[in-house]
């Protein structure tokens, strides 16, 4: 059997048989989770549960949707070179398939991740679905434990290694809406200061950000401090309070609370202390730390980034875990991997520079991008 977890927007437009409580896969792979993806054509998304693969299918006929899942996932895992008696039985423990509700929020952040890139090159005329598979099978993704899906997959089924080689995918540089604009402070300041966890020599900025600000525009000012590009979904956990932007599709779990409704003076204060984190396939998790609660009056103008220690780590390369991987290979010109790396990255890299005036230029050049909540 193959339960195949789908979201509340999927599962209201397939038919078949519904998982009932007990009902488990039985595949080697264990469950798939699986996305309705409203591009035109519109596209179907499945993610493996246990490597993170990701395959991408026709939507339509949507009713035939669990009929048509387990050969689209056997020809991709054929292309990702498992043998034959591995592909026989998947197959075989594939002959049926039961549709139940997600509920692994980390994977529907994956899956979001995948939907994200993959919408990207789908409108540069990448329509080869199966070959869309492949190249996002070899996007890194942080909390897996041998950096790649396609690589997890191998690690998995054994005595196999990836045929893919790994392709960085192109970042979204097209801002969707316009930067904010430092301002007069009104009320109070709150001086943050954000540290990137899991980093040795700490990577960290300081900013000054409006009492009166909401999450979401806190979320916009840690981007621009640190040199994120806003690709990527994000998420503030305050206490065991969760805020972001809500998703109408999702329906595992308490949903976050709306952070474009959430002001920052309503949530903390001088002391508190939050966590925030970006990208949740790198899973890129910052401590932010109220240091003081200023008075308007003695402040210029707000947001502002005051200071900070080193670069911020690239997008996409895998986690704090990728990017220690990352600067080893760039630090010895020998490494096999040494000159990809550095044409991946298109410019000089210097893990020690920080330059504060980037903060304004990146406001200024509008460069936050709008995430799709529809993909």
């Amino acid at each position: 059997m193959l339960v195949l977890r789908g979201t509340k927007k999927l599962r209201d437009r397939v038919k078949g048989a519904t998982a009932v409580d007990g009902d488990e896969s039985t595949t080697a792979l264990g469950d798939w989770f699986a996305n309705a993806l409203f591009w035109r054509p519109q596209v179907a998304l499945l993610v493996n549960s246990r490597t993170l693969l990701p395959v991408f299918m026709e939507l339509a006929p949507a009713a035939t949707l669990l009929d048509r899942a387990p050969a689209a996932i056997e020809a991709v895992l054929r292309q990702h070179g498992m043998d034959d008696p591995f592909l026989t039985a998947e197959r075989d423990a594939m002959r049926e398939v039961r549709i139940a509700p997600t509920n692994d929020r980390s994977v529907l952040g994956v899956m979001n991740e995948f939907a994200f890139h993959g919408e990207w090159l789908f409108k540069e005329g990448h329509h080869d679905l199966e070959a869309l598979s492949l190249r996002m099978a070899s996007l890194i993704v942080g909390k897996l434990r041998n950096g790649s899906p396609d690589r997890e997959l191998a690690a998995v089924v054994g005595g196999t290694e990836p045929l893919a080689k790994v392709i960085p995918l192109p970042g979204r540089s097209a801002p969707a809406a316009p930067a904010p604009k430092p301002r007069t402070a009104s009320g109070t300041v709150f001086q943050l200061k954000i540290t990137l966890q899991d980093t040795k020599p700490p990577i960290w900025r300081r900013v000054l950000v409006d009492g009166s600000a909401t999450l979401d525009h806190v979320h916009e000012v840690i981007q621009a401090a640190f040199g994120w590009w806003n690709y990527h979904l994000h998420e503030f956990e305050v206490g065991r309070t969760r805020y972001g932007v809500p998703d109408p599709g999702e329906d595992w779990g308490e949903p976050p609370r709306d952070a474009r409704r959430t002001r920052l003076d309503a949530v903390a204060s001088e002391g508190s202390t939050f966590r925030y984190t970006y990208d949740f396939g790198d899973g890129w998790e910052h401590r932010v730390v109220v240091e003081k609660v200023l008075p308007a009056s003695s402040v210029a103008t707000v947001p502002a980034c005051i200071d900070g220690r080193r670069a911020c780590p690239p997008e996409d390369c895998g986690g704090t875990w990728g990017y220690r991987e990352l600067l080893d290979i760039l630090s010895d010109p020998e490494h096999p991997e040494h000159d990809e790396r550095r044409d991946w990255l298109g410019r000089p890299f210097d893990p020690e520079a920080f330059d504060p005036s980037e903060f304004e230029d990146n406001l200024r050049n509008g460069r936050l991008a709008v995430f799709d909540d529809e993909s």
